[in-house]
């Protein structure tokens, strides 16, 4: 499996428990705040890629990838209960936002971020 496919699902996963979590609740979706959240997303993405190895390192550890995961849902239960609607709208416009980044990239409609900024062909 390749690391586009496994952080994919990984998100994929999150969003899908999020929107669980949040089924029922008084949360209403914003438009404006799940736009700075995936805006935000891609910003990430990009400071994180000038520390690339070092990050993957990290970030290759089934333990970092499922506290992440329980991060995004403990996350949602919080921002649920304490009613906090930008919360929650920043949350899921990352997520939505790093699904779309990452399928751009793997479309091959989008150069990866690592490569942005740069004239560099290859990995």
């Amino acid at each position: 499996m390749t690391s586009v496919v496994r952080d994919g699902a990984l998100a994929l996963c999150a969003l899908l428990g999020y929107i669980i979590v949040l089924e029922g609740t008084a949360v209403s979706v914003a438009p404006a705040w799940l736009l700075i959240g995936g805006l935000g997303a891609v910003v990430v993405e990009a400071a994180a890629s000038r520390h690339r190895t070092r990050i993957r390192q990290f970030w290759n550890t089934a333990v970092v990838q499922l506290a992440a995961l329980i991060c995004v849902l403990v996350l949602a239960v919080g921002a649920a209960y304490a009613g906090s609607n930008p919360i929650v709208n920043l949350v899921a416009g990352g997520l939505i936002g790093y699904l779309l980044l990452l399928g751009l990239v793997a479309s091959g409609l989008l150069t990866p971020p690592h490569r942005w900024g740069t004239n560099q062909n290859s990995d």
